[in-house]
């Protein structure tokens, strides 16, 4: 309870900053890691920042079974009896969802599974995409470990997708559809903006930030040299190295490959400094023992 009322006075200090782009949100570890005390101090953190809560749901099967033992309903069920769904709600993982309770919970309220598709690590297990995407379910695409290159996560949510989806499809339980690069780029964009119950980021319309990604789709690896009749399919030969422009509130971060918005060389070594004092101290009490 320290610890939450502690996160939560710093929230308070960065909630809204920067043009209000940054927005705190309480993170709960996971349900299986809580009391009905924790559970309700998340609640009242979230009802007085606003802006939902971000938390590992049904992350396997033991919490969902734990939470069964302890409270007798499933982990989404729970997060609903102390309010977790009134405000922006987002779950990663579930891989232990109960898939013939849970979804209609989670699409009454509007809540967004996050899938991160390589949660597990390089060779991890793949996760319910494609039940999700069956079951009408909000999906995001996440990052979470192994690689910060968005673009691959695109790729693997797609490809790890459509290898769950042929390999289990027939002998499971719920039904199962196959992901495209079409469901993985609305869930990037429109899902997640719509998730946080903002009309003003994930779209190109009057009105809407302007914030643009562009990405070569054209160019030798990922293209013909030509544009392609569905530019969006060959996101799946792409990598970050392919993106040319980022733009946040008009502001340029990229511009024709290059990061323009600093000094990349005095970023990574101001970054390198912070991670190496990490390391000592990781050092020093023995983590790498």
């Amino acid at each position: 309870l320290r610890e939450i009322e502690a996160n939560l006075e710093f929230a308070r200090t960065i909630n809204g900053a920067d043009n209000g782009r940054i927005l705190s949100q309480v993170t709960p570890h996971a349900t299986d890691t809580q009391t009905p005390e924790t559970m309700r101090a998340h609640a009242a953190a979230a009802a007085e920042l606003g802006n939902g809560i971000h938390i590992h749901l049904s992350q396997s099967g033991r919490e969902t079974e734990t939470v069964k033992r302890l409270w007798g309903v499933t982990p989404t069920a729970w997060c609903k009896q102390f309010g977790f769904f009134d405000g922006p709600f987002f779950g990663a993982h579930m891989v232990g969802l109960d898939f013939e309770v849970d979804p209609p919970i989670l699409n009454a309220a509007g809540a967004v599974y996050a899938h991160c598709p390589s949660g597990g690590g390089a060779g991890g297990p793949t996760q319910p995409y494609p039940e999700a995407l069956a079951a009408g379910m909000n999906v995001n695409i996440g990052i979470d470990t192994h690689s910060n290159d968005y673009i691959e996560k695109l790729k693997l949510a797609v490809l790890y997708g459509q290898a769950r989806e042929s390999l289990i499809g027939e002998s499971s339980p719920v039904a199962l559809r196959k992901p495209t690069i079409w469901d993985a780029v609305r869930g990037a964009t429109l899902v997640a903006a719509n998730g946080l119950g903002r009309t003003d980021i994930g779209r190109i319309a009057p009105g809407a930030k302007a914030d643009l990604v562009g990405i070569d789709v054209r160019g030798p690896l990922v293209g013909t040299g030509a544009f392609p009749p569905e530019p969006l399919n060959n996101l799946l030969y792409a990598n970050g190295l392919s993106t040319r422009l980022v733009m946040t509130d008009g502001q340029l971060q990229v511009f024709d490959g290059r990061f323009v918005a600093d000094d990349p060389a005095l970023v990574a070594e101001q970054g390198g400094a912070v991670v190496r004092e990490l390391w000592t101290r990781l050092a020093a009490e023995g983590w790498f023992d």
